[in-house]
């Protein structure tokens, strides 16, 4: 009888260090309240054998169960990779990568991993982890892993063209991308990225025709509209763009990009008041109001309205210097040349009198200040309120005394 109880209290302890170590290393919830009941079991269990207690059978079967078969049978089906909290698991690893706390995500998804086997949709997760903490080389072994083993994982070869993108490999990245939309016609962030880089390569035709259909099934999307308009800029299809850049406007009034080539477009054709009233509603933008300002000085210019166009070359002048060189090299504003170059003259006397000046200053501070420091302490006593630089001064002087002192002592 003996020997039995100490085998029962042998096997409890077992389990007990067995669950408590798939905890840690597993991280299996249900583990806790497993260990509390074997371990509340064992502790009303051993009381009973140490004073040889008579317990009934009511009170056995529950003991029993708590001590022996209910964690007995959880530790086998966690040694054969089946326990409970799965999903809780992987949701916390989501959880903790929305938050961006990719550590805490990478470490969870390690766990699950060890738990449940090396799945496409954990490795995914922790290949963006991976990519999201700039471990693009460990991000890639995992993604090729991913593709392996779910060769229509479409995130993933997106995922992956990224990364390849980011190291300059072109080519491959294009592959990736392409392979995204074969698995997923509708993926908008591939059509969007494949579309610039093959038209950074020169393949404007190509690029057309895909953001053509990548539009049939966003038709919705004022950024593909915008990028179909700039390539056909590109191709010369002025018209087509046009076109499309007013589609854009019409989902989106704001786009401030959009508005400025239309405007150019507008202004090519010679529809100058509508090319005005578009360059208008941006002279305000951060990006766009200084070359908005541009274009209507040009138009003024054609129109022969020198005065309109004069007060704005005055002000672009005045916001950004680099405007002159832009002006002096345009041959259109040569109607004007002559009030240009005068108030350019105008500008640089003026601004060389204001140099003048500031040197003045600063010369006649720097004697004040010679001066000031040349004199007796009494004698700046006297003139200290005469004095336009007594406050620095004296403040500067304490600092050297307190300095003094301090290295004094």
């Amino acid at each position: 009888m003996i020997i039995d109880n100490i085998i029962v209290i042998f096997v409890a302890i077992i389990l007990i260090t067995y669950l408590s170590i798939n905890y840690v290393k597993k991280y299996v919830p249900v583990n806790l309240l497993l260990i509390a009941i074997c371990s509340f079991s064992l502790g009303v269990y051993l009381p009973v054998v140490f004073y040889d207690v008579q317990l009934r059978l009511r009170f056995q079967i529950p003991l029993g169960i708590g001590i022996f078969v209910l964690p007995c049978i959880v530790a086998i089906l966690q040694y054969n990779n089946i326990s409970f909290g799965k999903n809780l698991l992987y949701k916390r690893a989501e959880k903790y990568y929305n938050n961006k706390k990719f550590s805490k995500c990478i470490n969870t998804l390690e766990k699950l991993i060890n738990k449940e086997g090396r799945k496409s949709e954990t490795l995914y997760l922790l290949a963006k982890c991976f990519y999201e903490t700039e471990q693009y080389t460990r991000a890639k072994e995992v993604l090729y892993e991913v593709i392996e083993r779910d060769r229509e994982n479409s995130n993933a070869y997106f995922t992956l063209g990224s990364i390849l993108e980011k190291e300059n490999d072109i080519d491959s990245a294009i592959d990736m991308y392409q392979k995204c939309i074969e698995i997923d016609p509708s993926f908008y962030d591939a059509y969007e990225v494949l579309g610039i880089l093959i038209a950074g390569k020169g393949d404007y035709e190509t690029a057309e025709e895909l953001y053509k259909k990548a539009i049939e099934y966003h038709a919705e999307s004022y950024e593909l509209l915008y990028n179909l308009a700039m390539i056909q800029l590109e191709l010369g299809k002025t018209e087509e763009a046009e076109k499309n850049l007013e589609f854009a406007l019409v989902i989106n009034p704001d786009i401030n990009e959009a508005i400025y080539s239309l405007g150019n477009i507008k202004l090519l054709k010679g529809d100058y008041k509508e090319a005005l009233k578009l360059y208008n509603e941006i002279t305000k933008s951060e990006n766009y109001g200084l070359k908005a300002y541009y274009k209507i000085a040009i138009i003024y210019v054609t129109k022969n309205e020198f005065d309109r166009a004069m007060a704005i070359i005055e002000y672009l002048i005045n916001q950004d210097k680099s405007y002159i060189d832009i002006i002096e090299n345009e041959f259109i504003f040569n109607a004007m040349r002559s009030r240009i170059d005068a108030f350019l003259k105008n500008k640089k006397e003026a601004e060389d009198i204001e140099n003048e000046k500031e040197q003045a200053e600063i010369e006649y501070r720097k004697k004040t200040r010679k001066n000031w420091f040349g004199r007796g302490k009494d004698e700046q006593d006297e003139n200290k309120e005469s004095s336009i630089l007594y406050d620095d001064i004296d403040i500067t002087r304490t600092g050297f005394r307190a300095e003094e002192n301090q290295n004094n002592q």
